[in-house]
């Protein structure tokens, strides 16, 4: 079948989720109600990445790969000194250079602590620095017992040494296809820029506390035309995992719990977010702000948690813009001292609902009862926004265009003139009190506008 159609045949990928279920649990049945999706096109096609694109994905989840491994080994290298009473893991990170200096003395068959604390040429050739002359002498005391390790444990040692060499060659492997690939990776923008994915890491770094590390997980995990992806940054916040799903009960939080997401480009942001409410200056906004905010929730362990995806979320957030727009980061157009309180919350959430429920209801579906609710929520919300006016809408009155309301040929004219094309954008800029903004509309347009609804009856007096 594929032969016959020849060109016209174009596959199509569908999340089997969204299809829902079937009668009977068999593959030809979900075969049935793919193929019927993807001819109707009922399903938009899932999103793939591909070529150059892909290859930057594998390449970089290799890279990840790669460093997991370091990190395994070098743990496992403070396990053995652990068990052999060399308390080296507790002075100093075993991944760092000085320590892995430290531990190939050990595994060459130095016994002098002294001699083998000097390869860690960051704290012997500094003894002028107390702090690191201080860890320099506790570095010797950790090694007391040096002359009494076994041969077999300095074996192990080798060979887990050669194991993080071996690792640390793939990672300079990786990292250099990595950057091949993002040099040949581009995104034009619709003023006829074109911007390479380096440049667009570079642009994510001017975010404050963002390493290019986060940048290179980021267009490998979402793609450099995230926009074209996900539409909105909400989706793209969903798709790194910061998508908090709440469980209520009478008003109150009962759970919360965030959405699996994409783990690669999670685990980043999270370690960016720790190091910002760990070690971010004062300087910085956003650490700042994630600090007030870990404080709001009660400086616990939860609170830190809670704080550190409040950051997360942010930085995700920002990167979306940066990739939209191709421009730096702009801290003016953030404001990280304003607090949704209780009432904006709520609003927040009844805004959402009337949204999904006018998408819901079909217009022949209204009657006079649903307008003179809708027309009800309307002076509610027009209360809050402070644009109440001293009138009112009367609840069967039909939206209809401005010249079958009877005003004078220049008053409609005027009106369209400005976009106000019907009854019921004239309504809006009456209630909102911009009609006398309108160019050319003085007030006494404004008083034959009011006399003329009124006296037809569209609208009444309060």
């Amino acid at each position: 079948m594929v032969h016959a159609l020849q060109d016209a045949f174009r596959p199509i990928v569908v999340n089997p989720v969204l299809i829902g279920q079937t009668k009977k649990k068999a593959d030809k049945y979900d075969a049935t109600l793919l193929a019927y999706h993807g001819l109707t096109g009922i399903w938009s096609p899932s999103y793939m990445l591909c070529g150059r694109q892909h290859d930057l994905t594998v390449v970089s989840r290799r890279f990840m790969k790669a460093m997991q491994q370091i990190t395994r080994a070098a743990n496992a290298i403070g396990t053995r000194l652990i068990d052999a009473n060399l308390l080296l893991p507790r002075e100093i990170q075993m991944k760092s250079a000085s320590a892995c200096a430290i531990v190939q003395a050990i595994a060459e068959g130095v016994t002098s602590p002294i001699e083998a604390v000097n390869r860690a040429t960051y704290y012997a050739r500094h003894q002028d620095i107390p702090e690191r002359r201080a860890t320099y002498v506790r570095l010797i005391e950790a090694l007391t017992v040096l002359p009494d390790v076994s041969a077999s444990v300095r074996q192990v040692l080798t060979a887990l040494l050669a194991d993080i060499r071996h690792w640390e060659r793939q990672c300079v492997l990786y990292h250099q296809g990595m950057s091949t690939l993002l040099r040949q990776l581009t995104l034009t923008y619709p003023d006829g820029r074109t911007l390479t994915g380096e440049a667009l890491i570079a642009l994510l770094q001017t975010i404050p506390g963002v390493g290019a590390r986060y940048g290179e997980v980021l267009l490998a995990e979402a793609g450099l035309d995230v926009v074209t992806r996900f539409g909105k940054a909400q989706a793209l916040e969903a798709f790194a995992g910061f998508d908090p799903r709440k469980t209520y009960s009478a008003d109150k939080v009962l759970s919360s719990s965030s959405r699996k997401g994409n783990k690669q480009l999670h685990s980043t942001t999270i370690q960016i977010a720790q190091g910002l409410l760990q070690h971010g200056k004062r300087q910085n906004p956003i650490a700042t702000w994630g600090r007030a905010y870990k404080l709001r929730q009660g400086g616990t362990t939860d609170a830190h948690n809670q704080a550190a995806a409040a950051v997360g979320k942010r930085v995700v957030r920002i990167s979306y813009h940066i990739l939209r727009t191709g421009t730096p980061y702009d801290g003016s157009q953030y404001n990280f001292t304003a607090r949704h309180t209780n009432v904006v919350k709520r609003l927040r959430h009844v805004s959402t609902r009337v949204h999904d429920l006018v998408k819901d209801i079909h217009q022949t579906e209204v009657d006079d009862t649903a307008r003179a609710i809708a027309t009800d929520v309307i002076h509610a919300f027009s209360s809050l926004a402070g644009i109440e006016s001293g009138f009112t809408l009367k609840a069967t009155t039909a939206d209809v265009a401005v010249e079958e309301l009877g005003f004078t040929t220049r008053t409609t004219r005027v009106l369209q003139q400005a976009s106000i094309t019907t009854l019921s954008m004239l309504w809006f800029r009456l209630i909102q009190g911009t009609l006398l903004e309108v160019n050319g509309f003085g007030q006494k347009s404004y008083e034959d506008v009011v006399e003329v609804l009124v006296a037809s009856g569209r609208i009444l007096k309060k």
